[in-house]
Protein backbone atom coordinates (compact mmCIF):
# COMPACT_ATOMS: atom_id res chain seq x y z
CA UNK A 1 0.00 0.00 0.00
CA UNK A 2 1.54 3.07 -0.83
CA UNK A 3 1.88 6.09 1.76
CA UNK A 4 -0.37 8.24 0.66
CA UNK A 5 -3.22 5.32 0.35
CA UNK A 6 -2.17 4.75 4.25
CA UNK A 7 -2.43 8.55 5.11
CA UNK A 8 -5.80 8.73 3.71
CA UNK A 9 -7.05 5.74 5.35
CA UNK A 10 -5.65 6.66 8.75
CA UNK A 11 -8.06 9.81 9.06
CA UNK A 12 -10.86 7.81 7.61
CA UNK A 13 -10.90 9.29 3.83
CA UNK A 14 -11.86 6.32 1.02
CA UNK A 15 -8.86 6.06 -1.45
CA UNK A 16 -10.06 8.08 -4.93
CA UNK A 17 -8.04 9.28 -7.71
CA UNK A 18 -8.36 12.97 -7.07
CA UNK A 19 -7.41 12.19 -3.26
CA UNK A 20 -4.42 10.55 -4.10
CA UNK A 21 -3.24 13.12 -6.78
CA UNK A 22 -4.14 16.36 -4.57
CA UNK A 23 -2.10 14.80 -1.35
CA UNK A 24 0.63 14.05 -4.25
CA UNK A 25 0.65 17.79 -5.15
CA UNK A 26 0.63 19.27 -1.43
CA UNK A 27 3.30 16.92 -0.52
CA UNK A 28 5.89 17.23 -3.24
CA UNK A 29 5.38 20.50 -4.03
CA UNK A 30 8.55 22.95 -3.81
CA UNK A 31 6.18 25.96 -2.86
CA UNK A 32 4.77 24.73 0.46
CA UNK A 33 2.01 27.11 0.09
CA UNK A 34 -0.63 26.55 -2.45
CA UNK A 35 -4.05 27.62 -3.14
CA UNK A 36 -6.95 25.84 -4.30
CA UNK A 37 -6.32 27.07 -7.83
CA UNK A 38 -2.35 26.32 -7.48
CA UNK A 39 -3.12 22.70 -7.12
CA UNK A 40 -5.90 22.76 -10.39
CA UNK A 41 -3.16 24.17 -12.37
CA UNK A 42 -0.68 21.56 -11.49
CA UNK A 43 -3.49 18.85 -11.95
CA UNK A 44 -4.59 20.20 -15.34
CA UNK A 45 -0.52 20.37 -16.36
CA UNK A 46 -0.12 16.80 -15.42
CA UNK A 47 -3.22 15.85 -17.87
CA UNK A 48 -5.61 15.36 -14.90
CA UNK A 49 -9.13 15.83 -15.25
CA UNK A 50 -10.09 16.94 -12.08
CA UNK A 51 -13.13 20.52 -11.63
CA UNK A 52 -11.74 22.99 -9.33
CA UNK A 53 -14.86 22.17 -7.23
CA UNK A 54 -13.47 19.22 -7.08
CA UNK A 55 -10.19 20.41 -5.69
CA UNK A 56 -11.89 22.99 -3.05
CA UNK A 57 -13.90 20.02 -1.33
CA UNK A 58 -11.36 17.49 -1.17
CA UNK A 59 -9.00 20.20 -0.18
CA UNK A 60 -11.85 20.95 2.28
CA UNK A 61 -11.99 17.46 3.51
CA UNK A 62 -8.06 17.01 4.13
CA UNK A 63 -8.53 20.49 6.20
CA UNK A 64 -11.67 18.69 7.97
CA UNK A 65 -8.87 15.73 9.20
CA UNK A 66 -6.24 17.17 9.99
CA UNK A 67 -3.88 16.18 6.80
CA UNK A 68 -3.57 20.16 5.62
CA UNK A 69 -3.79 23.56 7.14
CA UNK A 70 -5.53 26.43 5.84
CA UNK A 71 -3.98 29.88 6.01
CA UNK A 72 -6.56 32.75 5.40
CA UNK A 73 -4.61 35.98 4.54
CA UNK A 74 -6.15 39.95 3.84
CA UNK A 75 -8.46 40.12 0.35
CA UNK A 76 -9.64 36.54 0.83
CA UNK A 77 -6.10 34.85 -0.21
CA UNK A 78 -6.44 31.24 0.88
CA UNK A 79 -3.18 28.62 1.00
CA UNK A 80 -2.80 25.47 1.92
CA UNK A 81 -0.12 23.45 3.33
CA UNK A 82 0.85 20.12 4.67
CA UNK A 83 0.26 19.77 8.20
CA UNK A 84 3.28 19.18 10.07
CA UNK A 85 5.30 18.70 13.69
CA UNK A 86 6.87 22.22 13.89
CA UNK A 87 5.03 25.42 14.54
CA UNK A 88 5.69 28.55 11.96
CA UNK A 89 4.42 31.52 11.43
CA UNK A 90 4.06 33.53 7.78
CA UNK A 91 4.48 36.55 6.22
CA UNK A 92 2.91 37.74 3.15
CA UNK A 93 4.97 39.83 0.47
CA UNK A 94 2.64 42.99 -0.06
CA UNK A 95 4.17 43.38 -3.95
CA UNK A 96 4.10 39.66 -4.28
CA UNK A 97 1.95 37.66 -2.65
CA UNK A 98 4.73 35.21 -1.71
CA UNK A 99 3.85 33.52 1.87
CA UNK A 100 6.74 33.03 3.93
CA UNK A 101 7.42 30.75 6.82
CA UNK A 102 9.50 31.74 9.78
CA UNK A 103 10.04 30.22 13.32
CA UNK A 104 11.16 31.60 16.36
CA UNK A 105 14.19 29.27 16.75
CA UNK A 106 14.31 29.69 20.87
Amino acid sequence: MSSENAELRKVGLKVTLPRVKIFNILENSEDHHLSAEDVYKKLLDQGDDVGLATVYRVLTQFEAAGLVLRHNFEGGHAVFEMAGDEHHDHMVCTQTGEVIEFMDER
